[in-house]
């Protein structure tokens, strides 16, 4: 069975690389370019410092890149991630480095074959985690079958497919492998009492927190591992009773762990610091509700298939009072201190990323309730309708996302339903996006601010297009975009009016519009632009103005933006922002207001 789990999964990264195509170059990208700087700081540019990482990176991303994962510690940049994932990285690493030699190519650590190393290194681990699964389901006495089973909708049924095959430098599918490994080993320990599970658990625990330590809460899922309050002390006890043993595995936890501060300590001279600058938690205000429902990434509506766990509660509770308390306890826990972070939807993601890494226990109550519905007609029949509409909904989702037309991070209830289950690819791109969050205060008192009405000329304001109009938003006139007129009035701030920041910058953006064509305004695009002294583009950010296709004409509309840009340095030269009429339709403009910001420093 282990070799069918693990062909099953090396066949499907067959397909999918077979299918990206030439896609598969940017496989290392977003946060897992962060987990893997690691890699190339070290193997690539023999350093302990990522600034030539960061160069190399912004050298190939587009002028948006910020590498937000890298930041200034004193005279080093260091990156914000552990080192965990990519210590997991590793041996496909050095594959990749060993055939890139023998073949003549530059071990660069970004060629195709470094993209395929880490592309199957995904698949690995996923293998590796599924069948730690089917043991570990099996050890709750749940039959082979449903095991498999139960395996087979986790991986095709949720955002784990996603995270193993089309965004597999990401760290989930590597935490969901290794706590999968832990609770194993931490359930064989209960059941069985044998050092060598106390060891593996122990080292896998140490592991599970150098690749993210707030991971670490799984610890609290040990309860319903055990599965018994009396299973729970007695073993707890027998530890107790052995403190080499119990040494040891601290011992074993703390090998594992402390690789990352003593990479913190030859690199800066400093154990441990804060590296997430400028994030955080809100324990006063999770986002519960939103974690759970919200079309923008709600865990039950992107994954529906763990829906089931809600009536496999019912089960739990008839199993043992002890197993529903002690999993229910974990569940809430663990949205509770998820939906705490600053930014609960964790950014560019496909569903609620986050609780991938937990899938291994919440698979159990799923096993429980397609084991008991398996013995009736009826109900097996509906359970097989259920599993097959949603990991064919799941599988839709991943391509809809995949292609761009499930919006990274600005999904509402009305987009989901404008695009659900829209395949082709005139849909992708035409969702907008929200203003961007920020966990650190906004400097109020640094503010600057910038504003059109458009009656008024003003030397920081360019006139294009401005004309009267009868209609305006407000007074006399309107800046008029059309076939002739494809740049709005522009906000262009030279050397005279820039000044340097020590911390990177907020803008927000918000004006009036009103379309005289059917979804007129669709395709234009709000425009950050900025200039060095030698008049080259060094930063360009754009954001399209409708969050979602309509048909609505002659009425006043507002659209508003906030999104964070480098700090301004003495190199610059030039900084606009304006509109781009990029389908020279009819539309007009009023009251464009831009309001800068630093971003004060946590």
């Amino acid at each position: 069975m282990r070799t069918f789990i693990f062909s099953g999964v090396i066949l499907i990264f067959i397909i999918v690389q077979l299918l990206r195509g030439g896609a598969a170059i940017n496989t290392i990208d977003g946060d897992g370019s962060g987990y893997y700087a690691y890699l190339t700081a070290v193997f690539v540019n023999g350093s302990t410092d990522f600034t030539k990482v960061y160069e190399v990176e912004k050298s190939k991303r587009g002028l948006d890149y910020m590498g937000h994962y890298f930041h200034p510690l004193g005279e080093k940049m260091i990156n914000k991630y552990y080192l965990g994932t990519a210590l997991m990285m590793l041996p496909f690493f050095l594959l990749a480095w060993i055939y890139s030699t023998i073949l003549g190519i530059p071990p660069d650590g970004y060629n195709i074959l470094f993209q395929y190393a880490i592309s199957l290194g995904a698949a690995f681990y996923a293998a590796l985690g599924l069948i730690a699964l089917k043991r570990f389901i099996e050890s709750f006495e749940i039959e082979k079958k449903v095991s498999l089973i139960t395996v087979a909708v986790i991986l095709l049924g949720t955002n784990l497919f996603f995270y193993t095959f089309l965004h597999p430098s990401h760290s989930h599918v590597y935490s969901f492998a290794v706590i999968t490994l832990f609770l194993t080993f931490s359930r064989h320990f209960f059941l069985f009492s044998k050092k060598i599970d106390f060891y593996l658990a122990a080292f896998f625990f140490g592991l599970i927190m150098l690749i993210r330590p707030t991971n670490g809460i799984v610890i609290f899922a040990l309860p319903f591992v055990s599965g018994s309050f009396s299973n729970l002390r007695v073993r707890s006890n027998w530890l107790l009773s052995k403190p080499r043993t119990l040494i040891f595995g601290m011992i074993l936890f703390l090998v594992i762990f402390g690789l990352q501060p003593l990479f913190n300590y030859y690199q800066t001279g400093h154990l441990m610091f804060w590296s997430y600058r400028n994030e955080g938690f809100h324990f006063d205000k999770p986002a519960f509700l939103s974690f759970l429902f919200s079309y923008r990434k709600g865990f039950f509506i992107y994954t529906p298939l763990m829906t089931l766990i809600v009536p496999a509660f019912v089960l739990l509770y008839q199993r043992s009072r002890y197993f529903f308390y002690s999993f229910f306890i974990y569940f809430i826990f663990v949205v509770y201190f998820l939906s705490s972070w600053w930014n609960w939807f964790y950014g560019d993601s496909f569903g609620m990323r986050a609780m991938i890494d937990h899938y291994s226990i919440l698979s159990i109550p799923l096993a429980l309730l397609i084991h008991q519905f398996s013995k009736h007609s009826f109900r097996k029949i509906a359970l097989t309708l259920f599993l097959s509409a949603v990991v064919s909904l799941n599988m839709i989702q991943v391509y809809q996302y995949y292609i761009g037309i499930i919006h990274h991070d600005s999904m509402t209830k009305e987009k989901y339903w404008y695009v659900f289950l829209k395949t082709d690819t005139s849909y992708s791109g035409i969702l907008g996006s929200f203003p961007e969050p920020v966990y650190a205060k906004i400097n109020e008192k640094k503010a600057l601010n910038y504003y059109n009405d458009m009656e008024s000329p003003s030397k920081l304001w360019t006139s294009n297009g401005i004309q009267v109009s009868d209609q305006a938003y407000s007074g006399r006139f309107v800046a008029e975009m059309s076939q002739s007129n494809i740049y709005s009035p522009t906000l262009n701030l030279t050397s005279d009016q820039l000044f340097e920041t020590a911390t990177e910058l907020y803008i927000t953006a918000n004006f009036m519009y009103k379309e005289f064509d059917k979804n007129a305004i669709g395709d234009a695009l709000l425009v950050y632009a900025a200039t060095d002294k030698n008049n080259n583009l060094s930063f360009y950010k754009t954001f399209k103005i409708k969050q979602i296709p309509d048909y609505q004409i002659y009425k006043w509309r507002n659209a508003t933006f906030g999104f964070k840009v480098p700090a301004w340095k003495d190199s610059l030269r030039q900084v606009k922002v304006y509109v781009w009429n990029r389908q020279t339709t009819l539309f007009h403009l009023d009251d464009f207001e831009v309001n800068i910001h630093e971003i004060a420093t946590e």
